[in-house]
């Protein structure tokens, strides 16, 4: 991460909010074996990090559950998705029913559920979305205490730029000219 970034991470005021707090909505997926799934359209999510916890593509009538969510698997994964999907029952989805958070506040919440969850749980330790409701992740916060939303969707965009700007000077360094990757301008 570039000095810029790195500094005002360091400068931010923290505060730990638990996951009751940020989401209103924590659902547990639905069993689905297997065996049991047929072909189709519809991602459906299971507990994992190889393609995102995505074991294939359904049609079965499950739950979908909405776009720009999060979910959290029974080893403490998290991760985004900005698209509806199903789960499995090894899965919780974690959403706002009455706040329509960006993707870039969506994003930060997923990295700050995962650094609270690495390592505490296990095949022998299973998560479940029941569970978690008071488990407290650190978030950047205002000077009044609440939850600064304007710092973490800057500090994505400003992440997703700089990342941008490395590739595409990787791909002109490389000789690959062809390619003509901008920033996103806000």
């Amino acid at each position: 991460m570039s000095a810029p970034l790195g500094k005002k991470l360091k400068a931010v005021k923290w505060g730990n909010f638990s996951i009751s707090q940020v989401f209103n909505k924590v659902v547990q997926g639905r069993r689905l074996k297997k065996d049991d799934q047929l072909p189709g359209n519809i991602p459906f999510v299971m507990s994992g990090t190889t393609n995102t916890g995505v074991v294939g593509y359904i049609s079965n009538p499950v739950a979908t559950f909405p776009a720009n969510s999060i979910t959290v698997d029974i080893f403490g994964n998290a991760f985004y998705r900005g698209y509806q999907f199903g789960a499995g029952d090894d899965t919780g989805v974690y959403w706002n029913t009455e706040k329509n958070f960006s993707k870039e506040t969506m994003l930060f919440f997923t990295i700050a559920i995962n650094r609270s969850l690495h390592g505490k749980f296990s095949y022998g330790k299973k998560l479940r979305s029941s569970q978690s409701l008071d488990i407290k992740i650190k978030l950047p916060i205002t000077n009044t205490g609440e939850i600064d939303y304007t710092f973490m969707e800057t500090f994505i965009r400003e992440l997703e730029e700089e990342r941008i700007r490395e590739l595409a000077a990787y791909l002109t360094a490389s000789g690959l000219t062809d390619y003509h990757l901008t920033p996103p301008r806000n």
